[in-house]
């Protein structure tokens, strides 16, 4: 064969291109190529979105557990009230304490002020507007909401301090008003406490509830509690309906009194996963 003739035959093999089949096969491997590298990185953002949404299950865990705890942890002992179907708690913070050396009480003698306080010293921060405590006794949360009862175990109004005698402070009821403790400390322990307060859960969001003053009425506490803020302030979300539970083990000569609560976190983005909580906060103080 001329010389020719074989370089004209290797040209037209050379611009023959790929074939059919050949163009096939590459489409079906870069399919392939393009399903799996799709569905890795679908994968990894799946996961993100997950780990991301149960970090802010966590998260609100944490906030839920240490908002709850450090208030009911320093409350006044025998003041924990919770409502029918125990999806709310009431309770009284105490904002300090020491011990009394004078107070009025229905067996005092004669001469003895109804009208003031003596106790040791107190930081000055901790001591104006509160109301103060002697006693207060189990099962005796009728008396300390009533807002009315003298003699009783709180005082009806707040105390400001007016001066000092024998080493002890002095703090004077308001509006110069007169008062009577039912029953003396063993260890002469006074407290000074807050008004009430209340952790109670609505639909999916938790709030905490302030300055409504005292409900007589332990049924008539969800109507009173306050519905915007500031007295009203939102805790947390994402709550299960109705998962809230709060039980209440008063205390005894050998053990502290205990709130236990249960409730359960859910996204709305996945109903399949929840984060159930289960806490117990022990109440140190003491009458």
């Amino acid at each position: 064969m001329p010389l020719f003739a074989i370089k004209h035959q290797n040209r037209i093999r050379l611009e023959r291109g790929f074939t059919l089949i050949e163009i096939v096969i590459v489409i079906v491997i870069l399919s392939i190529l393009a399903v799996g590298s799709t569905q890795f990185i679908s994968f990894s953002a799946q996961g993100y979105v997950d780990t991301v949404r149960r970090s802010e299950l966590s998260s609100t865990a944490t906030i839920v557990n240490e908002k709850i705890s450090r208030l009911i942890r320093d409350a006044l002992p025998n003041s924990i009230r919770i409502t029918s179907g125990n999806r709310c708690i009431e309770f009284m913070p105490i904002l300090a304490a020491s011990r009394y050396t004078q107070a009025p009480f229905v067996s005092s003698a004669s001469g003895v002020s109804r009208n003031d306080v003596q106790v040791v010293p107190l930081d000055g921060l901790l001591d104006d507007d509160a109301f103060v405590s002697i006693f207060p006794m189990p099962n005796q949360q009728s008396s300390l909401y009533s807002g009315s009862d003298n003699p009783g175990y709180l005082s009806l109004e707040k105390v400001t301090e007016n001066g000092s005698a024998s080493g002890s402070t002095i703090y004077t009821f308001d509006n110069s008003a007169a008062f009577e403790f039912l029953q003396t400390s063993p260890r002469s322990r006074i407290y000074f406490v807050d008004s009430p307060v209340t952790f109670c859960q609505s639909g999916d969001k938790l709030y905490f509830y302030r300055n409504y003053g005292r409900v007589a009425n332990l049924a008539s506490l969800i109507s009173n509690l306050p519905s915007s803020i500031p007295n009203r302030v939102l805790v947390a979300d994402k709550l299960q309906a109705n998962s809230l539970v709060f039980s209440y083990l008063p205390s005894s000569l050998r053990r502290n009194a205990i709130v236990a609560y249960e409730l359960e976190l859910q996204d709305a983005s996945n109903n399949i996963e929840t984060l159930v909580i289960n806490q117990e906060v022990q109440i140190r103080n003491v009458p």
